[in-house]
């Protein structure tokens, strides 16, 4: 019976063996490898990782005076009309001028709505004025125009003088507004 029983002992424990060797060459080993593999890997990708991080301070360092600041990014959409597109936008032109034109006493003669313009990728609206005005009007208009601080800019200017005494000058003058869609 002890011969028995040893046979059972051994041959369990060769069961056992041979499971855990199977064990071992199917699941764990492949296993490991992959770990390894991916170990290797993620080290390769932090590598990576950190020597573009790296390069980014670098550029950054090098080219600090090229790089928008949030405050410059404000301080351009403040300069934008406002407005959803561009007929919006000529609109709120409109109105600043029309309000200036009755302040300061400038009869509008004509207003008149050009077909866009383009500017690089960019539409621009396009309004024309015809007003009658002698030339501190002139001066204050053109005051008023350097000092709006948005997108706007003369496009053309016509100045024809006349003899009258009160608005001795006939000024039509073409504004155009750059419309940047903010979507």
């Amino acid at each position: 019976m002890s011969k028995k029983r040893n046979r059972q002992w051994f041959m369990g424990a060769l069961l056992a063996i041979l499971t855990t060797l199977v064990w071992w060459v199917y699941f764990y080993s492949p296993l490991q490898d992959s770990i390894t593999e991916a170990n290797a890997e993620y080290t390769l990708k932090l590598e990576k990782k950190l020597r573009v991080k790296k390069k980014i301070k670098e550029l950054e360092a090098i080219h600090s005076e090229n790089m928008i600041q949030e405050t410059e990014v404000q301080g351009f959409a403040n300069l934008m009309i406002p407005g959803k597109n561009l007929e919006e936008m000529n609109a709120v032109i409109q109105q600043k001028m029309q309000n200036f034109m009755d302040k300061n006493s400038i009869p509008l003669q004509k207003y008149l709505v050009s077909g866009p313009g383009r500017w690089m990728d960019y539409d621009v609206g396009v309004l024309e004025f015809t007003v009658t005005t002698n030339h501190n009007g002139l001066a204050s208009l053109l005051r008023y125009l350097e000092e709006l601080k948005q997108l706007v800019r003369i496009g053309q200017l016509n100045i024809n003088y006349s003899r009258s005494r009160e608005n001795n000058l006939h000024i039509t003058f073409r504004l155009e507004t750059l419309f940047v869609d903010k979507d």
